[in-house]
Parts: structure tokens; sequence; C-alpha cells
């Protein structure tokens, strides 16, 4: 479950290219926050306290946007813009949630165990890598953990055969298949000279 973490913040007023470009020189990005029933509102931050952050919490937390002179908002990451030539994260929007009110937000999904399935002489076929799933903001994880352990040739795992977390409902058909395991080619290429040696 997530942590409110704080995000200090301050208002821009200046939204222009050349102005943008000075923020990020100085090691700010640009940002916004929107919402049910408000203006999006210019913001900049630091761009190392907000990969700090993030990385310590995770993109999926609640955080607790701090404007200053008691302004805050509760919010989650909406959206990251990155530097097509550098990666480095140029722009960051944020959304305002309530704590009552459900979301939607697409979760990772992330695999554990596959040594086990790498030990076995196996293959894991991984069909989506992002669950999209709605719950209230406070509920809702970093992301969704299929553990493949034990897991055999031909088994599968649907969305529906995932556990969620309480009040976390996945907004996809149930029967989609999330994982696969399947033969490894090596496994297929002995089964075949076992075959043939069988038939000799």
């Amino acid at each position: 479950m997530n942590t409110m973490a704080t995000i200090k913040a301050e208002r821009r007023e200046n939204i222009s290219s050349r102005a943008n470009r000075r923020l990020r020189k100085a090691g700010y990005l640009t940002a916004s926050i929107c919402g049910k029933e408000m203006k999006p509102v210019s913001l900049k931050v630091k761009r190392d306290e907000l990969r700090r952050v993030i990385a310590r919490h995770g993109r999926s937390s609640l955080f607790n946007i701090d404007l200053g002179a008691g302004e805050t908002y509760t919010a989650m990451v909406k959206d990251i813009q990155y530097s097509p030539v550098t990666i480095e994260p140029l722009d960051v929007e944020f959304q305002k949630v309530s704590l009552s009110e459900e979301i939607k937000v697409n979760l990772e999904v992330k695999i554990a165990g596959k040594e086990a399935i790498e030990n076995k002489r196996l293959i894991l076929v991984q069909q989506i890598n992002e669950i999209p799933v709605k719950g209230l903001p406070q509920d809702m994880p970093d992301y969704i953990e299929v553990d493949v352990s034990d897991l055999n040739l031909g088994d599968k795992i649907s969305v529906g055969d995932i556990k969620y977390p309480k009040g976390i409902e996945p907004e996809m058909e149930k029967d989609q298949i999330v994982l696969s395991i399947t033969a490894s080619s090596i496994n297929v290429a002995d089964e075949e000279v076992q075959e043939e040696a069988e038939a000799k």
C-alpha cells in the first residue's frame, strides 16, 4: 500500500518556451496539476527531489504536493515526459485525487520466481505488461506481482487468476492471458532426437 510523501513545488507564472528552458538549466522540471472542478495549475519542481521521491515511494504512490503558504494537494503522477535524446525527464503532470473517489490506474505486472522456470528449462511468455485497475487511491499498490515459481509446462495465468489487494479490481476481461509457460527450443530438440531414436 502506498505511503504519503511530500513533493515541494512552486507556482510557475511564466510558461513560455524560453522560461521553461531556463528552469531546466537551473535543475527544475516544468509541471502541472489538474483535477475535478479545478483549473490546471502550472508548477515547477526540483528534478533531483522528484527523482528521489519517486525512486523511494514508486510512481503510482500518493503524493502531497506542497505549494507553500498552506496550499497542498493530494495527487498522483499522471504522466512524465522525457527527452527523446537524453532520456531526462522534462515535464511531469500530477492528477489531484480524492481519497473517497475511485481512480483508474495501469499497474505494471512484475514477475517473481523466474529462476524456478529457468531451472525447469522452460520459457515464460508474458503477454500483458500492465493491467488497468480501479480502486481508492490509498489502496492502490505500486505494481501487481505474479509468482510463477510453482508453474509447469502448459500452465497459464489469466487476469482473473491474480490476487489483487483488497478494494482493487481489474478493468479488463478476466479470461485474458497474462503469461504462459512453454517448452524451450532445447527441450523441443531433445524430444525430437528421442523420438527419432525410438523410431529406429
